[in-house]
């Protein structure tokens, strides 16, 4: 949801440019909103509900009113927009040039805040040597005002080791690849019954992740439809439901496992129901923390609600993430994307 609604300009600036551009050219006052706004919520998408945007709680007025002027003095606003159109028309994007997997040996580094935040395993699907992620717990799209130095000490890191590497050295030990969890195969949780369950059982299966409360209004709805999508495509399409109960949403799960095993089995559940987990705040389980750095909501990386649920593909990574105000059956035309 956030990738949407923070992706409005791609589409004008690649469709439109010059309608734009010309606004943008003939008001200062304009040009500096268009590039103001995204320096807000760009940096933290909760930025957005602050009177100025906290605009000054990362950036110096100086270096904002720098990046505009470069625009204004210049007059370049409407020719920096026409490079979308270049790319994104239709022959470009015909040639699946994102598509082609590189060789190249690549390294990143990835701000909690940027917009695009992928998973190493998705990232490994173009970049077929992907060494190393290094993940910073704060940043945005403006990394490099925000965290110069960070950014600066990992290039010089990725440097030394490709200098290393190519003269026939070791690679640094501070520069390892960092064991970060790349699919939901990396975990391991523990069931209603307090069994050990490695989620490795899971694997090639299509699966949706939820959270789920006892005692909330959407109980009625969301059990009985996720035991519809059991029903209908358990056997068909190898898909498989775990849900997670949670008591950090109004205390609508306040019962022992003990409580929770005998509810589902008076609704006759279908699908796995695991232990009682949180998934917000610094308790937060480990594949609740997982699933939410590799799809992130409009709400931040905070889960709103009980019953929000996550779309794993059949290698373990997260592709999509909904709210509690979607029903399960309507993830049917989702779903049908990853059969």
């Amino acid at each position: 949801m956030r990738i949407i609604e923070e992706s409005g300009y791609l589409h004008i600036q690649a469709t439109k440019p010059d309608t734009v551009g010309i606004a943008l050219t003939d008001s200062p006052a304009g040009l500096a909103a268009y590039i103001l706004e995204k320096f807000s919520t760009w940096t933290n998408n909760e930025y957005k509900v602050a009177g100025d945007g906290n605009l000054l709680q990362k950036f110096s007025l100086t270096h904002l009113l720098d990046n505009i002027m470069v625009y204004w003095t210049s007059n370049s606003i409407t020719t920096s927009m026409r490079t979308y159109a270049e790319t994104m028309n239709r022959r470009f994007l015909c040639m699946n040039i994102d598509m082609i997997p590189t060789a190249v040996p690549t390294w990143g580094i990835k701000f909690k805040h940027e917009l695009a935040f992928s998973a190493d395993a998705v990232l490994r699907l173009k970049y077929t040597r992907y060494l190393q992620s290094t993940v910073v717990e704060d940043g945005g799209h403006f990394a490099a005002l925000e965290h110069p130095d960070i950014l600066a000490a990992d290039v010089f890191r990725a440097v030394e080791h490709f200098r290393l590497s190519r003269a026939g050295g070791s690679k640094p030990q501070e520069t390892s690849p960092a064991k970060e969890p790349q699919t939901i195969y990396d975990f391991t949780v523990r069931d209603i019954h307090g069994r050990e369950i490695k989620l490795d059982k899971y694997r090639g299966k299509v699966v949706v992740i939820v959270n789920v409360a006892s005692q909330c209004g959407l109980t009625d709805t969301n059990y009985h439809q996720l035991n519809e999508l059991h029903d209908k495509y358990a056997r068909s399409r190898d898909l498989r439901i775990l849900a997670f109960p949670c008591n950090q949403f109004g205390g609508q799960e306040p019962g022992t496992a003990k409580d929770i095993a005998k509810f589902i089995s008076d609704r006759n559940v279908k699908f796995d129901v695991f232990e009682k987990v949180a998934v917000n705040g610094d308790d937060a389980h480990p594949l609740f923390q997982f699933l939410k750095r590799v799809q992130r909501g409009s709400f931040g990386d905070y889960i709103k609600w009980n019953y929000s649920k996550f779309i794993v593909d059949r290698n373990g990574v997260p592709v999509e993430r909904f709210g509690p105000h979607v029903d399960p059956i309507d993830l049917e035309p989702s779903l049908a994307k990853y059969w």
